[in-house]
């Protein structure tokens, strides 16, 4: 025993580390059971975010398929009434050049029925130059009679 109190120093000292390694671990350890806390509640936070995000993200595709099929509606619509409306002009057009084909064919037969009277007047006027010119003649015989 008596060596023990020899050295009394160095046991102390001795002790005195191993406690001061001992208190430093401890310590340590409680970091690192914070951090690990911690962590572990940073990955549920960024779990819990990530969930959200792809809610967000599937939320988001859905609105956008549902916006595009809404549009590809409309589209459709705007085209199927621009072909009414085309077809409908398409037969006003045609209704309208029939009328002005058959209004043109009553102006050709009115020209044609113009042209005809107008040949016919021209040969009455001739023949009614020649029978003034024949009378005028048997007139100027008679005068000269």
């Amino acid at each position: 025993m008596n060596s023990v109190f020899e050295h009394w120093g160095v046991l102390t000292s001795v002790v005195a580390g191993a406690v001061a390694v001992l208190l430093y671990f401890v310590r340590n350890w409680r970091v690192v059971e914070e951090l690990k806390a911690n962590c572990t509640a940073n990955q549920q936070k960024a779990e819990a975010l990530t969930l959200r995000v792809d809610e967000y993200h599937v939320s988001a595709v859905a609105r956008e398929e549902k916006l595009r099929l809404e549009m590809s509606k409309q589209a459709e619509a705007i085209r199927t009434e621009a072909l009414q409306q085309r077809t409908e002009i398409r037969k006003e057009m045609l209704e309208l050049v029939m009328k002005l084909s058959e209004k043109l064919t009553h102006i050709d037969k009115t020209l044609a029925l113009v042209d005809e009277r107008t040949k016919t007047l021209s040969d009455f006027t001739k023949d009614q130059q020649k029978r003034n010119e024949w009378a005028d003649r048997i007139l100027a015989r008679l005068d000269d009679r």
